[in-house]
């Protein structure tokens, strides 16, 4: 196939151009659903699944939707709240963030903290 683009387009697109085409054309199939990202990746010469997640998700700003051939293969999903709190104190994959000690903010901030907002708005 030969396309022939505006010169408006290929100075946008950059160095690069057919790579640019080509990414963009697989963003978006991979966002309709119509070629795994798994797949994708491979086209793009990632040597991993991780690199074009990473790829997709810098691209678009999200992650695609699971393709359901690659959730067969990780097995069943698990939801943070069927695990059991020793089974979430054995993972290494949360971030621990203590509570701040009392006062130590210049004020301490209330659950009516935003009333003022719809104060006076009747």
């Amino acid at each position: 196939m030969k396309l022939t683009l505006p010169d408006e387009v290929l100075d946008a697109l950059g160095g690069e151009p057919e790579r640019e085409v080509l990414e963009g054309v697989l963003l978006l199939l991979v966002g309709e659903g119509k070629i795994p990202l798994k797949r994708a990746g491979g086209i793009l010469g990632f040597e991993s699944d991780e690199a074009a997640t990473r790829w997709y998700a810098e691209r678009t700003g999200s992650r695609p939707d699971p393709d359901p051939r690659d959730i067969a293969q990780i097995g069943e999903i698990v939801h943070l709240e069927d695990l059991t709190q020793e089974e979430l104190d054995g993972l290494d994959r949360f971030l621990d963030i203590p509570p701040a000690s009392k006062g130590s903010g210049l004020s301490d901030v209330s659950v009516n903290h935003d009333k003022y907002l719809s104060e006076g708005a009747s």
